[in-house]
Parts: structure tokens; sequence; C-alpha cells
């Protein structure tokens, strides 16, 4: 599997918002994934078309999953292989299931599923229609190219949001209507940041020296230069990080109870009928 997480991992905030092609190249990607990739940011896609892709079969994906297998059931199904350098126990197997799929203890529910309960608890929890509904479609685009099969047997995304990041930073510049620059600064910032208070900022010691760690101001320190020292615009987006963070959350439940189904249409219905440029 050649997916696209080792060539996101150590890029930085930004990078992902100048979302440089040069900067791939230098990362060691292939270039003929850099040319999928490309074509990829080179859409033209508003919310509604990014919520409908994130279940389209493109060249970039087959590209790294290969051309699938369609199923008795009319299904096409395709191989998540196991993530590259770990070691997987003998009795996993590799997941087997359509684009989209999210088997894991954190999510039961599909990508899109995820993406339109996303809006609704983002609308919800009081951020703006706008800001919600294109946080919300946005957030995990990435993970159609860092899909692996994990050590237990699940889909894990490792470096989705960088990859997210990237291609936002494009399709907001490419959407018909031209937005605010400061909306687009603010989107990318927090698709890139969204997982880092589920992760490292978690983390009170280095992994590798047991030193003591603050991830979170390391990351308030890069936001503060990348902007340009406007402690404002800082302090609020980190508390649009915060959050989204309560917002992004998934089904735990292999039944998608009643009310959470409801939600998730709800999602589904903002993301179809709001305008997010103005």
């Amino acid at each position: 599997m050649n997916n696209l997480t080792d060539y996101f991992n150590d890029m930085s905030l930004r990078d992902a918002y100048d979302a440089d092609f040069d900067t791939l190249l230098k990362m060691g990607m292939p270039a003929d994934l850099i040319e999928r990739l490309h074509d990829i940011c080179s859409m033209s896609l508003g919310a509604r078309g990014v919520y409908q892709f994130l279940n389209v079969e493109d060249e970039l994906f087959t590209r790294i999953y290969g051309e699938g297998e369609i199923g008795d059931d009319g299904v096409k199904r395709f191989v998540y292989p196991f993530v590259a350098g770990k070691v997987i126990p003998e009795d996993v197997k590799e997941v087997f299931g359509p684009i989209g799929t999210q088997t894991s203890k954190w999510h039961y529910e599909t990508l899109q599923q995820h993406v339109a309960l996303v809006a609704a608890n983002a609308v919800e929890a009081g951020l703006p229609p706008k800001l919600a509904v294109a946080l919300a479609v946005l957030h995990d685009i990435g993970k159609k190219y860092t899909s692996a099969t994990n050590k237990v047997g699940g889909v894990c995304f490792y470096g989705h949001a960088k990859v997210s990041a990237f291609i936002a930073a494009h399709w907001l510049a490419n959407w018909m209507y031209p937005m605010d620059w400061e909306m687009m600064r603010d989107i990318v910032v927090v698709v890139y940041a969204h997982m880092f208070p589920h992760t490292t900022w978690k983390d009170k010691t280095h992994w590798k020296t047991g030193k003591p760690v603050n991830y979170r101001q390391d990351f308030y320190e890069e936001l503060l230069a990348f902007c340009e020292g406007d402690k404002e615009a800082t302090n609020r987006l980190m508390e649009i990080i915060d959050t989204f963070e309560k917002c992004d959350v998934g089904v735990e439940t292999e039944v998608i109870p009643p009310e959470i189904e409801q939600k998730i249409k709800r999602g589904e219905d903002l993301i179809l009928n709001t305008t997010v440029c103005s």
C-alpha cells in the first residue's frame, strides 16, 4: 500500500495552508500520486459536492486501493492493507469494505454519516452554520486516502487531518464565489488541528525521552506565528478547535440509535441546504 500518510506526517500548518505540491515532491511522494492529488485539488466543489465526493471512487483512491470487488449485494469493496511498518497479529485480517468504511470502536457509522453528524453537532454547539458545514465536510476528506487496517482489525487514518487541510486549502480557493480570506484561513487551521485535542495535546511526557512536554502550547506558538502575532485571532481559533473537538464524535454502537439517526438526517439537510460561500 502506498497511501498518503507518510508524506504528510511532518507537514507544518504553514505548508498545509500554502498547499504547495513541490513540498510533497521534496517529501518523496511519487510523481503519479502527486498528479492524481493535483487533479483532486483542482476540482471545483462546494459543500454539497464535497459531501457527495466522500463516497466517489476517484483516480487517486483507485491508485492507492485498486479497482475493488463487487459483491453479490452490488456493493463495491476494497482491501485496506495493514499500517505500514506496524506489527500486526496473525489473527487480524485486513479490512474489506466500501469507500467510507470506519470500522473501529469509535466509529460504526460511515464517513458520510459521520460528516453529517458533526455538522449537526457543530451547529448545536453554536458555530455559525456556514463555518459548521464547511468544517464538517472538509475535516475528514483525507480519510479517503489514508485508510489502513490497524493491529486490532479496525480502520485507522494516520495523518488524515493534514491531508484534509492541504486539500481544503485548494478547494476553498476554487469554490464558485470568493470567500473571506479570514474564514478560509480559519477553516484550514481547524481542519489541520482538529485531531490534536484527541491525541498529542493529552500527552504530558515525550514518548521517547520521557521529559515533560506541552504540545498544546507548542501549537499555540506555531499558530501565533502563523497569524502574524495576532493574539486575538489565535485565541479565537484555539477556542474553535476546542469546540469542534466536542462535535467530532462518532457512533460507538453497531446499531445507530434513533436519536442519532435523526441528528444525522438534520446534518445532511444542513449540508445540502447551506451555502457556505458568500
